[in-house]
Order: structure tokens, then C-alpha cells, then sequence
């Protein structure tokens, strides 16, 4: 069992200087087999009762011996909405601690109901989809459009590597294809600082950098277990460099606007870090073409298409089953989305023909 210290060891808002408040609600994140992760919990001073929330597919991977070991009431997740949530956080009032086992949708419904509840969160991710795991935020859906609020991060993340090892391939592609995305979303923060003089942390910085450096390192390995702990870790880190600023601002930028715009119009839904790779892939050529701040020979849009095919995410928008013509609307219009969260897409916009030669030079069509 490895534990990831957080909580009292991250810096203060004063010792960094940034002016972010520094949430640090999330203490530890454990890492090991279930039982004992679950043992570990029930030692510490974590109040009972305890509410699990699972779906139907990840009860059977998790949420049934969860419930058992935990001894708590099951709350059966229908789907990613706010209505959802809402309903969630009436039906829990009373239970001192919500436990969310599974993927986003899960956690994220648990994470919103113990934020309205008052409860304490627990995270218990079952695929290494998207970096939720330990963030403050929740993205959830109300009518077609998906909306981000900020809540509360959990004070303890449970991470079985096992579990998440057996998590189907294009979820596992997704988590890595979010962690990619962050080589845009970073920059993206950045141009807001530089031309705006928005704020901007340096520790959250640190950790956006740390997850880069653990995925690129994971995929270039071929131990499967290892690989996905690196990937899980990455997450986490994402969610830390969000907890610490109170914002999704580090973590989502350009490239988060476009896969928003496919959510709110596609038919069938991609998986989110497979959208938000596929948004980086352009965003970042767009970066190098107008962007003086872009990475220094470390990263360019070659350099994210390598890491897609590592990861097994689709290199075309065929592959992906996205509709040309909407992901060209998406990069015109997606900046519409949050008018006031300064990307490269505010900077330079695009129009349609602009749109569809990036989305060339690329490659993806």
C-alpha cells in the first residue's frame, strides 16, 4: 500500500503567493488492493454512516464489496445530470459520508450530493477515465448542455490499480487522452496571465507539469500495472492543480471548450478525454502559430499526436466518429461557451475555412 500525502503538506495560499485561496481538503490518496484500502478507512476518523453510489456495472466490479466491507446504504447512479444530483443529495440527508465508486458519471453524481449534503466525499474511481478522481469540480449535464460547477474535492481518494487495470481499453485511452490535453490547457492559462494579467499559481503549475511528466513516462513503458498507477497518479495531480485554485482553470482550456461543443451537439457521446485529445491536437498548432509563450521544443502537435497513438486514441476524426463539419462549427464557436475564460481560441478566432485547414495540417481529416 503506497499513500500520496496531501492536505497540510501542500504549501499555504500565503507560502506560494498566488493569491488562490488553496483549498486542501483532499488528505491522502491510497493505493494498493481494495480490502486493505477499505480497512485503512475504517481506522481512520471518518464518520459512519456511510452512502455507497455506484452504477449498475461498477457495483459488480466494486460497488457490492464496497458496500459490504463498509457496511453502508447503496445508491444506484442513473445517469450524468444535475436532476440526478439534486435528487441524490435529498435522498442522502443523514448519512456523514458518501462513497463514490466508478467512472465520472458516478463520482462525479457523489461527489455533487455530499457537496449539497454537507457529507464527507470518498473517491473510489474504478477506470482511469478523466481527472475528477480528486478534483473540486463536477461536470454533469442539464438538458443537452454540460455544465461544470465547482463543489468539493474528496478528502480521501482509494486507488485499487487492479481494478482500474481491467477497465475497458477506450476508458483507459480517455484518462490518458485527458492528461495529454493539459500540454494546451496549461498554455491556454497562460496566455490569460500574460495578456489579461489573470492569476495564476505556480504550485498548480507544478503539478499540471508532474501529471505531463507521469504520462509520457507511462506510455513509454509496457508494464501494464505500472503504467496505469502512473496514469492514475497524473489524474490525481490534475485534480490537486484544480482543488488548489478552486477552478477547472489549469486544466481545461481550449481544448475542454471544443469537447463541451461536442457534447452539447453529437448524437452519441465520445469519451470525454478522447474528445479533449482530439481538441489538443489542432489547439496546439493553432498555439505554435500564434502563441509567443508556446512550449520550447518540448511539445508541439506532433509530439500529442505520438502520445494519442500510444494511447490508443483515434488519430482521425473518422476513427472517432465525429462529423467533420461539427468539429470545424465547434472550433468557430466553442469560445462562446465561457466568453470570459481566455484561450487561444479568444485570442485568434476562427472561421470555418481556417478551422478545416488546421484540422488538415493535423491530419485528423
Amino acid at each position: 500500500m503506497r499513500i500520496l500525502r496531501f492536505g497540510d503538506r501542500l504549501p499555504s495560499s500565503e507560502e506560494c503567493g498566488c493569491g488562490f485561496e488553496h483549498d486542501r481538503t483532499l488528505k491522502e490518496v491510497i493505493i494498493g488492493p481494495l480490502r486493505e484500502l477499505l480497512e485503512y478507512v475504517l481506522e481512520q476518523e471518518v464518520e459512519e454512516p456511510f452512502a455507497i453510489f455506484y452504477d449498475k456495472v461498477t457495483y459488480e466490479v466494486a460497488g457490492k464489496f464496497v458496500q459490504k466491507i463498509l457496511k453502508g446504504g447503496g445508491f444506484f447512479v442513473k445517469g450524468p445530470t444535475y436532476e440526478e444530483a439534486e435528487e441524490k443529495s435529498q435522498r442522502v440527508k443523514g448519512f456523514k459520508t458518501i462513497v463514490g465508486v466508478g467512472g465520472g458519471t458516478v463520482i462525479d453524481v457523489a461527489k455533487y450530493a455530499a457537496f449539497k449534503s454537507g457529507a464527507t466525499f470518498i473517491s473510489i474511481p474504478t477506470s482511469p477515465s478523466h481527472d475528477g478522481i480528486a478534483s473540486p469540480t463536477v461536470s454533469l449535464f442539464s438538458g443537452r448542455k454540460r455544465i461544470s460547477k465547482r463543489t468539493r474535492p474528496p478528502i480521501i481518494s482509494l486507488i485499487d490499480p487492479s481494478i482500474l487495470s481491467n477497465a475497458p481499453r477506450f476508458l483507459k485511452a480517455s484518462g490518458f487522452g485527458d492528461l495529454i490535453a493539459k500540454i494546451v490547457s496549461l498554455k491556454d492559462w497562460q496566455l490569460g496571465r500574460d495578456e489579461l494579467g489573470e492569476p495564476y499559481c505556480k504550485t498548480a503549475e507544478s503539478f499540471i507539469l508532474k501529471s505531463l511528466r507521469l504520462i509520457v513516462e507511462a506510455l513509454e513503458i509496457h508494464d501494464a500495472f505500472e503504467k496505469i498507477e502512473r496514469l492514475a497518479e497524473g489524474l490525481v495531480y490534475s485534480g490537486v492543480a484544480m482543488m488548489l485554485v478552486g477552478s477547472s482553470r489549469p486544466a481545461s482550456g481550449s481544448e475542454h471548450l471544443i469537447s463541451h461543443y461536442l457534447d452539447m451537439n453529437l448524437k452519441r457521446r465520445v469519451p470525454h478525454g478522447i474528445q479533449c485529445a482530439l481538441g489538443a491536437l489542432p489547439m496546439a498548432l493553432h498555439h505554435e502559430r500564434y502563441n509567443e509563450n508556446w512550449w520550447k521544443g518540448e511539445y508541439d502537435w506532433m509530439k500529442i499526436k505520438i502520445l494519442m497513438e500510444r494511447a490508443g486514441i483515434p488519430l482521425t476524426l473518422k476513427d472517432a466518429e465525429i462529423p467533420e463539419d461539427l468539429m470545424v462549427q465547434a472550433m468557430v464557436e466553442a469560445w462562446k461557451i465561457r466568453p470570459n475564460r481566455y484561450t487561444i481560441l479568444h485570442k485568434r478566432k476562427l472561421d470555418p475555412i481556417e478551422a478545416r485547414k488546421l484540422l488538415i495540417d493535423v491530419q485528423l481529416i
